[in-house]
């Protein structure tokens, strides 16, 4: 147990850092997109609700800043002897270097919810209420629900890829001539991506297919959103278990330390 913990917090420790840098850059970026607007329109001609538009467009950025970042640290933990010299199972590693990583993601939503507060308030909005886009009933807040887990599982589901390309390369580079070098090792991986995606966006489709009858392509009703969550969801975790399963593997068996 306390190996466990003492993992967890080293690793926590790292990707809160990360965390922290990616917000705190996102902010002092706002600030000085504001004060530049305000040089050159002057306060009075600014548009009360600017800033707090700004700040939503930059949620896009931040978030997908934060995936990739947050995929980097899983990759240098699963080969840094620092880690993986630590009297511990791969799977353990593995586990543990996932976890901590949503942890980490779900703590840059929390530092996002907070600055977007705070921007909120300098944003000179007034009388004004933030709504939940009308969400007031069960059925609403099941689809909010559905829709979350699916992002969550759909996050989740691009680290265990990232991960499963990265090793999967690694593996295959070991029994090439010149598979140390780095040309052939960015064609490597332009080919494991490629065929990876052929086959998961076939077999994907495929089974979407089966489980749920598109007809026109439209979202036409909550109970029909929900099933397309539902599907998707499942699908995804289904996808997780794979890729973790092969991901575990080629950890003890093949991937070799780097740093």
């Amino acid at each position: 147990m306390s190996e466990f913990m003492g993992l967890t917090k080293n690793m926590l420790f790292e990707k809160w850092k990360n965390a922290n840098w990616i917000i705190g850059i996102d902010f002092l970026a706002l600030i000085v997109i504001y004060l530049m607007q305000i040089v050159r329109d002057g306060f009075s001609n600014m548009v009360p609700n600017y800033f707090f538009a700004l700040f939503i467009f930059s949620l896009v950025i931040v978030n997908i800043v934060g995936i990739v970042m947050f995929a980097r640290s899983n990759e240098r933990v699963l080969t840094s002897n620092n880690y993986r010299l630590i009297p511990t199972s791969a799977t353990k590693l593995y586990f543990t270097n996932l976890l901590t990583t949503f942890i980490s993601f779900i703590y840059l939503w929390i530092l996002e919810s907070v600055v977007g507060v705070i921007v909120y308030a300098l944003s000179g909005i007034r009388h004004q209420t933030m709504s939940f886009a009308g969400i007031d009933t069960t059925e609403d807040w099941g689809m909010a629900g559905r829709f979350y887990l699916f992002l969550i599982l759909s996050i989740i589901l691009i680290w265990s890829a990232i991960t499963l390309i990265h090793l999967l390369a690694s593996w295959i580079s070991s029994f090439l001539p010149f598979g140390k070098q780095k040309f052939v090792t960015f064609i490597l991986y332009l080919v494991v991506i490629w065929l990876s995606s052929v086959i998961f966006n076939f077999t994907t489709a495929n089974v979407f297919k089966a489980l749920y009858n598109f007809g026109t392509g439209r979202v036409a009703s909550i109970s029909s959103f929900n099933s397309i969550m539902n599907v998707g969801s499942g699908i995804s975790f289904v996808w997780i278990a794979i890729f973790t399963v092969v991901n575990i593997y080629l950890l003890k068996r093949w991937t070799e330390t780097k740093r």
